[in-house]
């Protein structure tokens, strides 16, 4: 097999003994993630405030979000609310501040294991996304959510044909 025409490009290394670690580091060392590919990346608790995301490859997050959100369509203004007042935490299914599927299910007043169409799945690029989020993250401290929150607008543009 022959590989051609790849371009390694090194953005900011350091001695950390895990992605996450290297990619806060490289955060606060103001490392532009500009067409970053984060798609598969696990953002457990990592910390991207003050990350530039734009021109990152995280489509098919966004399309896993617009399913969920296509299956819980009573529920986006809520997530979208609850996403802008700080009140998310994506290491929890459970709780006040939850993750994806936790927030629906505390906007529905139901069991997160109960909600017809949506099955939680921590695996589902939607919900690794929202592992970044920490209880607090508002769209003004947050990239992820002001992102995520960008992105519920431009779904609720298409589903409501504004």
């Amino acid at each position: 097999m022959e590989i051609k025409d790849i371009e390694v490009r090194v953005i900011f290394s350091d001695e950390s003994a895990t992605i996450r670690g290297t990619l806060e580091k490289a955060v606060k060392a103001g490392a532009n993630l500009t067409r970053a590919n984060l798609t598969r990346a696990n953002l457990t608790g990592a910390n991207l405030t003050g990350a530039n995301l734009d021109g990152a490859d995280l489509s098919r997050i966004r399309e896993d979000l617009w399913v969920v959100m296509a299956s819980v369509p009573t529920e986006v203004a809520g997530l979208r609310q609850a996403l802008t007042e700080g009140r998310v935490d994506g290491s929890a299914y459970e709780g006040e501040c939850a993750c994806l599927v936790g927030t629906v299910a505390n906007l529905r007043g139901c069991d997160y294991r109960k909600i017809p169409g949506l099955t939680p799945n921590s695996d589902r690029p939607a919900e690794r996304w929202f592992l970044a989020i920490q209880p607090g993250s508002t769209p003004a401290n947050s990239a992820v959510v002001k992102l995520t929150v960008r992105w519920i607008d431009e779904y609720l543009k298409v589903r409501d044909g504004r």
